[in-house]
């Protein structure tokens, strides 16, 4: 028996789960059986700017996982927005915990740490933050990963882990605080990553 990893989402929660590889049929399961131990994820159904069989766009703090867009990772939705509760000062580490100044790590504090920068209240990493990318309230695309202050296009990698053939000349990297293996048009990955130059 072959097992593979799955997302699966619901109400804008994602959790990793494993698949019998011989129960899976295609193209309903999202994943391709590519040989007796091979498996290989169906990137449609985790294209961000074509998310599932209605080819729809996700928002900017959306990703797509198996054709369903949903919050991106360490963001919450909440009255229809994803939203980072570590660094909102009006859902601060819960919804409609407020601070009174500002909001680091999920909690009220007065002033952000040293390494983060205040936007709109919410202590955040400029560097790799996907809604404050580089400076405050600019938001890299559903499409795009923040790497070092700049928003950086990916496409979702057709294998289950880096290093990835598939992706050619750009480098294989784990969407951040996944596992989950895309293809970056950078020479490193985020720095909450794993990288791996893929192979040509």
């Amino acid at each position: 028996m072959t097992l593979v990893l799955g997302f699966v989402s619901a109400c804008g929660e994602q959790r990793v789960v494993l698949f019998d590889a011989s129960a899976l049929t295609t193209p309903d399961s999202g994943l391709i059986d590519g040989g007796s131990d091979v498996i290989v994820l169906d990137a449609s159904n985790r294209d961000p700017e074509n998310c599932g069989p209605a080819a729809i766009h996700c928002e900017d703090d959306e990703y797509c996982v198996a054709g369903l867009c949903v919050c991106r990772e360490e963001l919450t939705r909440i009255d229809e927005v994803c939203v980072d509760t570590n660094a909102n000062a009006d859902h601060c580490g819960d919804e409609g915990v407020t601070c009174a100044e500002v909001c680091a790590d999920g909690e009220c504090v007065t002033s952000c740490p040293s390494e983060t920068t205040d936007c709109d209240g919410g202590c955040a990493d400029v560097s790799a933050d996907p809604l404050h990318c580089g400076e405050c309230n600019r938001p890299c695309g559903s499409g795009r990963l923040c790497i070092d202050g700049d928003c950086i296009p990916f496409r979702p990698a057709s294998c289950m882990s880096c290093p990835c053939d598939l992706c050619g000349t750009r480098t294989c990297c784990e969407y951040p605080e996944t596992t989950d293996p895309v293809c970056v048009d950078a020479s490193t990955c985020a720095s909450d990553t794993s990288t791996e130059e893929s192979e040509t």
